[in-house]
């Protein structure tokens, strides 16, 4: 019996339109009731979830920014936070080089861009970001109320992307975690920080075996939630890195995958 649901949301639980389709809010209103614990697992800060949850209107736990912070209502189950001069070092070393950068507190985000990046930001997140210089984590803190937990990268150019990548990976190796959560981004998180340690805090926490667990997701930084679920299930429109990763590959998220799966291996 599955006693957990981790779900990401961009290109996993929302459509194409930001949305949650009915058939799949049902399919995981159906698995709550049924007694299943709901985690939204997702690069969002908890502001930028609160959608989803909205939409879903049950109560979840929050993996929000990769992981590095892990909520249940007013508990605080994890709180990892970005060393600040490897904070400071990676701002220095992208300013200029990318379309924007943007620092993630646990409900705020500041970005530097004064472009189309901005207003994107708002539509993804529902929010209102800072507009700023977010090259130091303290200012950030200063003008948000909230430190920051990491930094995003934005652009359109895909071999600009994957090659800062690998830059910044061996800049900052061993002090923060590197990865990408989408084509067009680049994530600077708190070292050792990855989705699948969201999978293992919860687990220990509510006592809950890894085969009694299924996890969704459509990217890279989905891949090591979906191998450390009992039942990993990666999206028909997922990256290969999530695919091959996943126990079974489901329809995309335009055609209710979440809710295809939940058929074959809940309701079934």
């Amino acid at each position: 019996m599955l006693k957990a649901l981790f779900t990401d949301i961009d290109g996993t639980l929302f459509t194409s339109e930001l949305t949650i389709s009915e058939k799949t809010r049902k399919a995981i209103k159906k698995a709550h009731d049924m007694g299943v614990l709901i985690v939204l697992s997702s690069g969002r800060y908890i502001t930028g979830m609160r959608r989803a949850q909205e939409q879903l209107d049950i109560p979840v736990i929050y993996a929000a920014i990769n992981g590095a912070l892990i909520k249940d209502g007013d508990e605080y189950i994890r709180e990892n936070m970005i060393d600040k001069d490897a904070y400071r070092q990676a701002a220095a070393f992208l300013k200029g080089k990318a379309s924007s950068l943007i620092a993630f507190t646990e409900n705020r985000f500041a970005i530097d861009a004064d472009d189309e990046w901005y207003f994107r930001q708002n539509r993804i997140c529902g929010d209102t970001g800072v507009r700023m210089d977010i090259s130091d984590p303290d200012e950030v803190e200063r003008k948000t109320g909230e430190r920051p937990y990491k930094i995003l990268l934005k652009d359109n150019d895909r071999d600009k992307i994957n090659r800062l990548l690998h830059e910044l990976d061996e800049m900052l190796e061993g002090r923060t975690k590197v990865l990408s959560s989408g084509w067009n981004n680049i994530e600077v998180l708190p070292y050792g920080n990855d989705k699948k340690d969201a999978v293992r805090i919860i687990a220990d926490r509510y006592s809950i075996k890894r085969d009694e667990i299924i996890a969704f997701g459509d990217w890279d930084n989905d891949a090591g939630m979906i191998k450390t679920a009992g039942i990993g299930v990666a999206m028909a429109n997922g990256s290969d890195k999530a695919k091959a990763a996943a126990d079974y590959v489901t329809l995309s998220n335009d055609d209710d995958g979440i809710a295809h799966a939940l058929e074959r291996y809940l309701f079934s």
